[in-house]
C-alpha cells in the first residue's frame, strides 16, 4: 500500500512526530498529504530574528487557512531590525490565528497597537506573554481572552511605570491564575481575580502594594518581587495579608546603613514563620 493511500488518521499520527524539515518534504509528495503536513507544520511556531525565519509572518498574514492551524506562536524580533510594515503584518497574522492556545510577543514595547488588528476573540488562549507596555491596546486584547490563565505583560523599561495604568474591566480574564510583570500593573490586574502566583521582577514593591494584591479572590500561594525600600515593612504586610504563601522570594537593593532593631527583626521573622 502506498503511503498516500493510508487512512488520514494514520498520516496525521505520523505527521505529529515529524520534524519541520520532514513535514516540508511530506507536503511536497502529493496533494492528498499536503493539507495534513501543512496543518502540523504551522501548529507550533517559534519565529525570531536569530532564526532568520521572519518571512513566516508574511505567509501567515497572506494565507488565513494556514494561520488558523497555529496553536502556539512565539515571536522575538529585535527592535532595530523590525520596521512598522512588518509589525503591521504581525497584527494581520494574529487576527487570523483564531485557535491560539499560547502567544509570546517580544517586539518593540511601544508596538502594542498591533493587538488592535486582532478583531476576533481567542476562546482557547490560556497563556499570553509579551514585552508590550500595558496600555489601552493590551486592555482591549485581554477583553477577548476569556480563557486566559497565565499573563506576562509590561516588560518595558521602568520609565514607563510613570504612565497611568488603564482600567481593566472586571469581566476581563476572569480565570487568571498567574501574573508576571511590574508591581504597578499587578495592582490593576490582580484584585478581583483568582490569581495564585505573582512574580514582580519590575517595579518597586511597597507594603501598600501587598495590601492591594491580597485582594485576589484566591489565596496567593507563590510570590516574588523586587523592592528598593527596607524589606521589614513588606514582610510584615505579607504575613498579615498573604498567610497562605508556600513560596516567597523578595529581593531588595535597600542599603542597611544602620543595623535594624533586634526586637523588630525577631518580630518580623516570627510573623514570616506563620506564613
Amino acid at each position: 500500500m502506498a503511503f498516500a493511500q493510508l487512512p488520514v488518521e494514520l498520516i496525521d499520527a505520523i505527521c505529529q512526530r515529524g520534524q519541520p524539515t520532514d513535514l516540508v518534504a511530506l507536503s511536497r509528495t502529493c496533494s492528498s498529504i499536503y493539507p495534513v503536513a501543512q496543518r502540523h507544520l504551522y501548529r507550533h511556531l517559534s519565529i525570531s530574528t536569530a532564526s532568520r525565519n521572519l518571512r513566516a509572518v508574511v505567509t501567515l498574514a497572506r494565507r488565513p487557512e494556514l494561520a488558523q492551524n497555529v496553536r502556539t506562536f512565539s515571536l522575538r524580533a529585535e527592535c532595530a531590525t523590525v520596521f512598522r510594515p512588518f509589525l503591521r503584518l504581525v497584527g494581520m497574522a494574529l487576527s487570523r490565528m483564531t485557535e491560539l492556545v499560547s502567544l509570546d510577543l517580544f517586539v518593540d514595547p511601544d508596538a502594542s497597537w498591533i493587538l488592535s488588528e486582532a478583531r476576533c476573540t481567542y476562546t482557547r488562549l490560556s497563556r499570553f506573554s509579551c514585552s508590550l507596555v500595558f496600555d489601552s491596546h493590551v486592555v482591549e486584547f485581554l477583553g477577548k481572552t476569556e480563557a486566559l490563565l497565565e499573563l506576562q505583560v509590561d516588560g518595558a523599561s521602568i520609565s514607563h511605570n510613570a504612565l497611568p495604568v488603564p482600567a481593566l474591566p472586571a469581566r476581563s480574564i476572569p480565570h487568571l491564575s498567574q501574573f508576571v510583570g511590574s508591581s504597578h500593573v499587578a495592582c490593576a490586574i490582580v484584585p478581583g481575580r483568582p490569581v495564585e502566583s505573582i512574580h514582580l521582577p519590575l517595579g518597586d514593591l511597597t507594603a501598600e502594594d501587598v495590601t492591594v494584591l491580597a485582594n485576589s479572590t484566591s489565596h496567593v500561594l507563590i510570590f516574588g518581587a523586587t523592592a528598593t525600600s527596607s524589606p521589614l515593612p513588606i514582610l510584615e504586610s505579607l504575613s498579615q495579608h498573604m498567610s497562605s504563601l508556600i513560596y516567597l522570594r523578595l529581593m531588595t537593593t535597600f542599603d542597611f546603613l544602620e543595623v535594624p532593631q533586634p526586637v523588630r527583626i525577631y518580630y518580623t521573622i516570627s510573623l514570616v514563620k506563620t506564613i
